[in-house]
């Protein structure tokens, strides 16, 4: 009996000895087997999420592209900027802690409380925190301050600040040019990677980056700085001296369509351009295109005399009056005079048809395709959709609206030789390293006219301002060929007693370089286009000329001067017997056109071309004499100190930033004009 129960003992103990062994070889083979699995076939996934719990890809801000002008001065360039935040939680001496970022940052007492009072949470840090400031914060706080990356622009010329628009602080462009070249402007963004180590210290691995930043494109404009400058000042004075409400500065170079100064100003402060987003009637400015009709079509010759009906013409249930009324005028005075009844009169020799075509191949009723995100057409009706009054309202620049940047490519098209010319504001655009990656070169649109007519308009043009309504553009080194308007505003359904005074004016007559626009929005007192915004054109013309009279040719031989037979002698008249040029007496408010003519004996005949030869004692852009003394510009801007400067007929060289602190030659030299000051 003991032996039968020691047997089953034994069987018992090697049975559970056996099922102990298998346990143990099972769970042996368990745990070898998912060791393979975690450490060779799931190795990579393993490592990958661990390596995530202290180690990130963080995004490499590329370098935005820079925005240069034609000449590659830099007008907007990239800079990185930081919003700070502070986790007080993580400082090992919050006290200390900030009491260095305040002093670093300049933060005030009251700041620096707040902060202090942000336990168990973020706050944040006052302002945007420089690369440099960064950098000492890191030093000097090693723990508890984060940055978030900012891409701001800095604008060492600061000049078309609307024009070039703004970006977001992801660095995409949110206005203007920086909009409408953003996929140029943006690079592509990279990755790094940052390792987090046990004491919670975030840093860059070492090494390359998984994928480096790609730069942005660099973009050179049309635009030259110091003639964007010069625009500027000069609509700055217009706006202040005249009171208005707001105007346009346009240089165009009437040879490629390039748009060399764009200054557009509101009193609303907003971004836009309001040159290509805001249309008016143009009025007496519009007039030289229905001459440009006429003369194609062959309907009328310069010399032919119209009868104006001294100066009142009823048409329909309007009439058109005349400032000063006159019983004959030729074609050409017609245009010299601003004479609305001889317009009005000219228009019906044209089918209606001919004479939409005509305006439409000019540029009017479309948008230009300028680079800019937004663009108005401008307003010029079907002639199916026209009355009885809307032929002669055309001939008079009314029923027709445009914007100053339209009417600007029209008169280049009528100084260059009759070729409408697509506006060029980008010229080409460039990898970071310089190399030429895109050039967009000029482009003309149609012809609109030939050579021969837009010779005898300039003819006519120069006449004005010789001694017609442009006289206040007058220069006395070069020819100048321009046309005033002015117009009434409409407001709230209605023509109001506000006017829109502009002026256009292209120089040298005989070889056009420059094309001015100048337009005042409301002006107080004075109203009118010869009066209040030809001498902006004159002025800015005499600076543009000191500052590149080497480019406009002076030194040709004296050219006879042009007979301008068409041009009659006129009766003078004394200022009141001008007459109320507000009378529209209609119910449509087309009508009189408000331009003001000095006419008096001087006047009765044009003076000849003055055109100066290179010679000892030339004057440059206008000036008697030919040297000035400097005055002291220390202290000042350099853009006040070069607008004095431009003023003087000189020119400058800029190396300081922000104020004046040295200038050569010194204050008080006399220099030749035309001569270049060093600003330091």
């Amino acid at each position: 009996m003991k032996k039968k129960t020691d047997a089953k003992r034994s069987r018992t103990h090697r049975l559970r000895t056996h099922m102990l062994a298998g346990l143990w070889i099972i769970l042996s083979a368990v745990f070898i087997g998912r060791s393979v699995q975690l450490q060779l076939l799931d190795a990579e996934v393993w490592q990958e999420q661990a390596r995530s719990q202290y180690v990130k890809k963080v995004d490499l801000p590329a370098d935005r592209g820079a925005i240069l002008d034609r000449n590659g001065r830099p007008l907007a360039l990239e800079a990185r900027e930081f919003r700070a935040y502070v986790a007080i939680q993580e400082m090992s001496d919050a006290g200390r802690s900030i009491a260095a970022i305040g002093r670093i940052l300049g933060l005030s007492r009251e700041e620096e409380d707040k902060l202090r009072a942000s336990r168990g949470g973020w706050a944040a840090v006052s302002g945007r925190v420089s690369a440099e400031d960064r950098d000492r914060l890191g030093e000097a706080v090693r723990r508890g301050v984060h940055f978030e990356p900012l891409a701001t622009r800095v604008y060492p010329e600061g000049v078309a600040r609307n024009l070039l628009g703004a970006i977001d602080a992801e660095g995409n462009g949110r206005s203007g040019l920086e909009l409408s070249l953003n996929s140029s402007l943006a690079g592509v963004t990279g990755k790094a990677l940052t390792q987090r180590d046990g004491r919670g210290e975030t840093y860059r691995l070492a090494g390359p980056a998984v994928m480096p930043p790609i730069p942005g494109h660099d973009v050179v404009l049309t635009i030259d700085a110091e003639l964007q400058g010069i625009a500027e000042n000069a609509l700055k004075r217009a706006i202040e001296s005249s009171g208005a409400s707001g105007g346009d500065l346009l240089i165009v170079d009437p040879r490629t369509g390039d748009l060399l100064a764009v200054a557009s100003q509101r009193h609303d402060g907003s971004w836009k351009v309001p040159a290509f987003t805001d249309p008016f009637e143009p009025g007496s400015t519009a007039k030289p295109f229905l001459l440009a009709s006429l003369l194609s079509e062959g309907r009328v010759s310069l010399t032919d005399s119209i009868d104006v009906m001294h100066g009142v013409l009823k048409d329909g249930r309007r009439v058109i009056r005349d400032v000063h009324p006159y019983d004959k005028l030729t074609v050409a005075e017609v245009i010299r005079y601003s004479s609305n009844v001889g317009a009005a009169l000219l228009s019906r020799r044209l089918a209606p048809d001919l004479q939409y075509r005509y305006l439409r191949d000019f540029g009017f009723g479309l948008p230009t395709g300028i680079e800019y995100p937004a663009e108005s057409g401008g307003l010029l009706r079907k002639p199916d959709r026209w009355s009885g009054l809307s032929q002669a309202s055309l001939a008079m620049g009314y029923e027709i609206s445009v914007t100053s940047l339209q009417l600007a490519m029209a008169y280049a098209a009528l100084a260059n030789g009759g070729r409408l010319l697509r506006p060029r504001l980008v010229k080409e655009v460039r990898s970071h390293s310089g190399e030429v990656l895109e050039r967009r070169d000029p482009q003309t649109i149609r012809r609109v006219i030939e050579e021969r007519v837009s010779d005898q308009i300039t003819e006519v043009l120069t006449s004005v301002v010789e001694g017609g309504t442009g006289t206040r553009a007058a220069m006395s080194t070069l020819t100048v060929a321009g046309k005033s308007g002015t117009a009434r505003l409409v407001s709230g359904g209605g023509y109001q007693r506000r006017y829109g005074s502009s002026f256009v004016a292209y120089s040298p007559a005989e070889d056009p370089r420059l094309v001015i626009f100048a337009k005042l929005e409301d002006p107080q007192g004075a109203f009118y286009g010869g009066s209040v915004a030809a001498p902006i054109s004159r002025s800015t013309l005499q600076a543009a000329l000191a500052m590149r009279g080497n480019e406009i040719p002076l030194g040709r031989a004296m050219p006879p001067a042009p007979r301008f037979d068409w041009v009659r002698s006129a009766p003078s008249r004394s200022p009141t017997e001008y007459g109320n040029p507000t009378e529209y007496g209609n119910p449509t408010g087309y009508g009189g056109d408000p331009e003001r003519v000095g006419y008096g004996a001087a006047s009765a005949r044009v003076n000849p071309v003055r055109f100066v030869a290179n010679r000892v004692g030339a004057t440059v852009a206008g000036f008697s004499g030919s040297t000035r003394r400097l005055p002291d510009l220390g202290g000042l801007s350099v853009r006040s100190a070069a607008a004095r400067l431009h003023a003087l007929g000189l020119r400058t060289q800029l190396e300081a930033a922000g104020r004046v602190e040295h200038q050569l030659p010194p204050p008080g030299s006399e220099v030749p004009v035309g001569s270049v000051v060093i600003l330091r």
